[in-house]
């Protein structure tokens, strides 16, 4: 083959799939080496953050509960004079 055989090759169709293939290899290394890490980072930051408003949460949650409770305490305290009067 003569180059002015392979200059249309070179020029042509042939340049682009090897010039998409190229594109296609670095935008993989990009992805793999870069974004998959970063990305795996922020998630790793997500979830930390998800953790912790769990756990406040499940405090918060459970200070609520406790204080429904003596309020439920007191409020039958307070009724059971007035039912104790009425029943006899």
């Amino acid at each position: 083959m003569s180059i002015e055989s392979l200059g249309p090759l070179v020029a042509g169709p042939a340049s682009a799939v090897f010039c998409l293939i190229f594109m296609l290899a670095g935008l993989y290394k990009i992805t793999v080496d870069k974004l998959l890490p970063m990305l795996g980072a922020a998630l790793d930051r997500h979830l930390r953050s998800l953790d912790e408003l769990v756990a406040t949460n499940t405090a918060d949650h459970r200070a609520m509960i406790e204080t429904l409770q003596r309020i439920d305490i007191r409020l039958s305290d307070r009724d059971e004079p007035n039912r104790s009067a009425a029943n006899g």
